[in-house]
């Protein structure tokens, strides 16, 4: 054999002892490794189930509270609106006119439900039935709030009507 001969063969044969090698150990090994990290890394998430668990407990004594608080009970959405309105037109000497029925619309996924209603006052106590609605008891958004100037021919008052749509996404 020849001298070139030799190194050719020396030449495919380290490359074949190299990918040889590769496929019996190397390989195996770089698998138990990513194996092993992904292992770690569910070790990491069990530890913290504890410390999520928690506080999830905490937020749902937190959220209980909110809900005792502002006397939201298992009773419908509809009727806790409507008793807050109640409280509110007793406390400020507003009369509600009317309270309709809700509308309820489902867009990608979402539930939107629209509650309509109308109160007679004062601007003061309407402004403020709008702030307890929306910021004190959180019953949604106010999507609507219009103002009406209406003046009775019997009795020649004028009177200021607040025609309401609140709307809770759920």
């Amino acid at each position: 054999m020849k001298i070139q001969q030799k190194n050719r063969l020396l030449l495919f044969g380290f490359l074949g002892t190299l990918v040889i090698g590769y496929l019996l150990s190397i390989s195996e090994t770089l698998a138990l490794k990513r194996n092993y990290d992904r292992l770690k890394e569910g070790e990491l998430i069990f530890k913290n189930i504890p410390h999520r668990l928690s506080v999830l407990n905490q937020k749902e004594v937190y959220y209980d509270s909110l809900l005792s608080s502002h006397q939201i009970t298992e009773t419908s959405l509809q009727n806790n609106l409507l008793k807050a309105l109640e409280r509110y037109a007793e406390r400020e000497q507003i009369k509600i006119i009317s309270f309709n029925e809700p509308h309820i619309y489902v867009d990608q996924g979402k539930t939107i439900n629209s509650y309509a209603f109308s109160v007679s006052g004062d601007f003061k106590s309407i402004l403020g039935l709008a702030y307890e609605l929306e910021q004190r008891s959180k019953f949604g958004m106010i999507a609507s709030l219009e103002f009406k100037k209406i003046k009775s021919f019997q009795t020649s008052k004028v009177s200021l009507e607040g025609n309401f749509v609140l709307q809770l996404v759920q």
